[in-house]
């Protein structure tokens, strides 16, 4: 049995908030340290993952939530003075946030996305890189690949690869699978959580070990979608002031969802299986008698409004 207390962390991921840490076992949790851009915060993200928990946690539905185990302080003396020595280099104490680490896919899944999309010419780098060991997928079903002109700079990473929907229409991916799972998430994230989902992540990624997968396809083998990432989430009012501040995050967001202004009928089928899996998630939710049962509609409303200015 590994002695953990003697394992070394690495760096995982990276946002703007700060950077993300696991040890070299690639197993049992990550650790994301507030050492990024100012106007981030990690109590803020505890706070606002621990209520998107519950609510998520009490839905049958397919998407996975990380549980939030331990927010620390810079001051914690009692953890940092154990565990520091287990980061590189001249790291000092922080904010720092303990969840369950996603697991990243397989070897096996990333060479296919390495033959599949990787520029020849890094294919063989990419393919023993050990940050790209991390590889988590982001389902972005609002955007389509554009043809750009080939450039000598090339790039290439397996870190939150972006999966847009031509993608996952070639790959035979469940693309309304997806909508449906992240429209009953947004649904709970406003009705139940009462939060506005701003910079919510959604990864296509495995489920964690004893914890039983929702769908499989040849490329990715079995997975889920998860959601991480709630620390520039805020509380909306059950009212319309709360709505359009919902529809705002939406549109700030990355390209997760679908949209509602796409020519393409593939994407307008997608916006459909979104839109009425998040108003039928939303009653369920809500009840046909609450004082506000009005506002999923008005949110379906302003977002396709708004997608067509």
């Amino acid at each position: 049995m590994t002695d953990t207390t003697t394992v070394t962390y690495r760096r995982i991921g990276q946002g703007f908030c700060g950077t993300v840490w696991a040890d070299t076992t690639g197993y049992g949790d990550a650790i994301k340290r507030e050492d990024g851009g100012p106007g981030r915060s990690l109590q803020n993200d505890k706070i606002m993952h621990q209520k998107a928990f519950k609510s998520l946690s009490n839905n049958p539905s397919a998407v996975r939530i990380p549980r939030c185990h331990r927010y620390m302080t810079g001051d914690d003396n009692t953890w940092w003075d154990s565990q520091i020595s287990r980061f590189p280099g001249n790291f000092q104490a922080c904010n720092a946030l303990i969840s369950d680490r996603i697991p990243p896919f397989s070897r096996e899944v990333r060479e296919r996305l390495i033959d599949l999309y990787c520029p020849e010419s890094l294919k063989s780098r990419i393919k023993l890189s050990e940050g790209d060991q991390d590889c988590l997928v982001r389902p972005y079903l609002g955007r389509r690949r554009r043809l750009v002109k080939q450039s000598r700079f090339q790039a290439f990473s397996l870190r939150n690869y972006p999966l847009h929907v031509d993608q996952i229409e070639e790959l035979g991916l469940d693309g309304a699978f997806y909508a449906r799972t992240m429209a009953e998430t947004l649904a709970e994230l406003y009705w139940s959580a009462h939060i506005d989902a701003n910079d919510v992540e959604s990864v296509l990624a495995p489920a964690r070990e004893g914890h039983p997968s929702s769908t499989a396809s040849g490329i990715l083998r079995d997975h889920v979608v998860w959601v991480l990432d709630f620390d520039c989430c805020k509380h909306i009012p059950m009212d319309e002031a709360g709505v359009e501040q919902a529809v705002k995050a939406f549109y700030n967001n990355d390209p997760f969802f679908p949209r509602p202004d796409r020519e393409d009928v593939k994407d307008q089928a997608l916006w459909h299986s979104f839109k009425g899996r998040f108003l039928e998630a939303s009653s369920k939710i809500v009840g046909p008698d609450a004082p506000h049962a009005h506002l999923p509609a008005l949110w379906i409303d302003l977002v396709e409004k708004w997608g067509l200015v």
